[in-house]
């Protein structure tokens, strides 16, 4: 994507021959680039935690906060993935194009947003399911912060 802009910014500078619809091939890019690793990030627990609140509460009520968040988080990506599924299938059916020289279909990048986000409900589904599992059986252990997994990194 980086190679990418350069070009067509060189492109336009000093040939005035920009790549066509470079910045459609951008936005195209930048879906698989952002909603494609959130299932992955998620399931290594690695998205950034607000922790300022929770720090001094013992384990047992994090894992309860963290169970809620995924649960509205679920919610919340759930409706995005019917959304975005339905805005895929009007694309699909009316094989729409972005207007420019290339004429680029629109549901390619759609599919992709829709499978990323998609995946990532699943990945929620499956994070919800074992934290109510761990809360019942009381065996659930709370993400640990940034600040600890930084004092375990090795240098």
């Amino acid at each position: 994507m980086v190679l990418l802009v350069c070009i067509s910014v060189t492109g336009r500078y000093l040939f005035a021959a920009p790549i066509p619809d470079d910045l459609v091939f951008s936005e195209y890019l930048m879906v698989f680039i952002v909603f494609l690793p959130l299932s992955s990030v998620q399931a290594a627990r690695e998205h950034v935690f607000v922790t300022i609140f929770t720090e001094w509460m013992p384990n047992r009520k994090k894992v309860i906060l963290e169970t809620f968040g995924v649960f509205v988080g679920l919610i919340a990506f759930f409706i995005v993935s019917v959304a975005v599924f339905d805005d895929l299938a009007d694309a699909w059916e009316y094989q729409s194009y972005v207007d420019g020289p290339l004429e680029l279909l629109e549901w390619p990048p759609k599919f992709v947003l829709f499978f990323g986000v998609a995946l990532f409900t699943v990945r929620l589904l499956v994070d919800l399911i074992q934290s109510i599992n761990g809360i019942i059986n009381d065996s659930a252990t709370a993400t640990r912060s940034e600040e600890d997994r930084v004092l375990d990194a090795e240098f």
